[in-house]
Parts: structure tokens; C-alpha cells; sequence
């Protein structure tokens, strides 16, 4: 991935219905998700690097870890929250789908 394509920046959510065994599928923020019973994980990519990571904390409430990305080889960016790194592999995008690389 040569530069990160506006249309990341923005909060993705866990579309758990749509994943497939190779892929992770997140939706924006106002997608029509059918009810669940528990909270869905985010991720959100900030303009200069910034990056947070929600995850479900108490009363399954969503706790963002503030954290950073820059451009990785390939397909990839890294990605830092909390006390580790990870790359994630976006493999397809556009201003309504994100799938990354399970």
C-alpha cells in the first residue's frame, strides 16, 4: 500500500455476519446491523497516523486504546494499541466495506 486512501479515515465496526474464513468485514458507522448481544469491536484511522482500537469492556461497553498506524509492504499498514503492534492486511475497501486479512 503506497499512501492510505481517505476513505479509511473514519470508525469501522465488526460486521461478524459478513466475515468470511479469510476475511474480517467492518462496516462505517449508520450501516442498518441486524441486533447483537454483544458489542462489536472498531477500529477508527485518524489523518497523520492516529489509530484507536474499541474493544468491549465493562457492561459491554466499548473502551478505545488510543494508538498509531503508518504504511507497511504490500497490502499492509501496522497498527499499535496498547502494549502491542500487529499488521493488518486490507485486502478490499471503499467508503461503505473494509476487509482485512484474518
Amino acid at each position: 500500500m503506497s499512501e492510505i486512501q481517505p476513505d479509511l479515515y473514519r470508525r469501522w465496526f465488526r460486521s461478524f455476519e459478513e466475515d468470511t474464513d479469510e476475511h474480517a468485514v467492518y462496516r462505517p458507522g449508520g450501516y442498518p446491523f441486524p441486533p447483537s448481544r454483544r458489542a462489536r469491536p472498531s477500529l477508527e484511522f485518524r489523518p497523520g497516523g492516529g489509530y484507536v482500537e474499541y474493544a468491549a469492556g465493562p457492561a459491554d461497553r466499548a473502551v478505545p486504546q488510543q494508538g498509531s498506524w503508518e504504511l507497511a509492504e504490500g497490502d499492509a499498514l501496522r497498527v499499535q494499541a496498547g502494549a502491542g503492534s500487529r499488521l493488518l492486511h486490507i485486502v478490499a475497501h471503499d467508503d461503505q466495506v473494509l476487509k482485512i486479512r484474518k
